[in-house]
């Protein structure tokens, strides 16, 4: 008699699509089979174009990523997958947000999301809190375009904006990037420069630090 194997457990629709998903690995490992194979075969049958098509197969892509080496997880894209690693990387960033909704929620969602308001959600280009937020208003009306627009817009000028530095960061350390010098200046750096074999750099670095012996800093009062 051949044995049949068992079939994997019944989505709950009242469950969050990372819920269902951690429910189907767990089975899986308690009879002893491949997740990872299972779960490569299954992301073949998904529509990543559908919202819960792209939510189930972010948290698979999560699940991948977590259990296998770099390179492994490079062929399991392009191999058995056959998915290149930028739309991959896009869902990963979706999986967190598209994971805690349910089945129906996310058909909600879709109703309630026009194509250019989903594209514009998909783009990359909109920060995840807006794409959460916006998602989760999208669960009770109607999401357009503009309102993701104005949405991000309003999101970015709530930031706190960077100062400019003249550090860069390099390796384990960082640089100073000096400001712009004179024309003077710079045809003395040149001309020791080529006298002395010595790189441009080295030399104002130099001259800073004789500068910093000459006239050291004062002590705080």
């Amino acid at each position: 008699m051949t044995n049949t194997p068992e079939p994997a457990p019944i989505e709950d629709s009242s469950q969050t699509i990372s819920s269902q998903v951690q429910n189907l690995i767990a089975a899986l490992k308690n009879r002893g089979e491949d997740a990872i194979a299972f779960i490569c075969d299954e992301i073949q049958y998904l529509n990543p174009l559908t919202l819960p098509g792209a939510a189930k197969i972010g948290q698979f892509l999560l699940f991948l990523k977590a259990n296998l080496k770099p390179k492994q997880y490079k062929e399991a894209l392009a191999n058995t997958l056959g998915w290149i690693s930028s739309a991959a990387n896009q869902l990963l960033k979706l999986a967190p947000i598209l994971g805690k909704f349910t089945i129906e929620q996310l058909y909600k969602i879709a109703k309630n999301l026009s194509p250019t308001a989903l594209h514009q959600l998909a783009t990359g280009r909109t920060p995840p809190q807006v794409i959460d937020s916006m998602l989760e208003k999208a669960t009770q009306e109607e999401i357009s375009n503009k309102e993701i627009q104005q949405e991000t817009k309003t999101y970015k000028q709530a930031q706190p904006k960077s100062e400019p530095t003249p550090w860069r960061y390099v390796g384990q350390g960082r640089e100073y990037q000096p400001p712009r010098i004179c024309e003077q200046a710079g045809l003395v750096i040149e001309k020791l420069s080529h006298q002395q074999g010595t790189p441009r750099r080295f030399l104002i670095e130099d001259a800073i630090l004789l500068l910093a012996e000459k006239f050291p800093p004062e002590a705080p009062s």
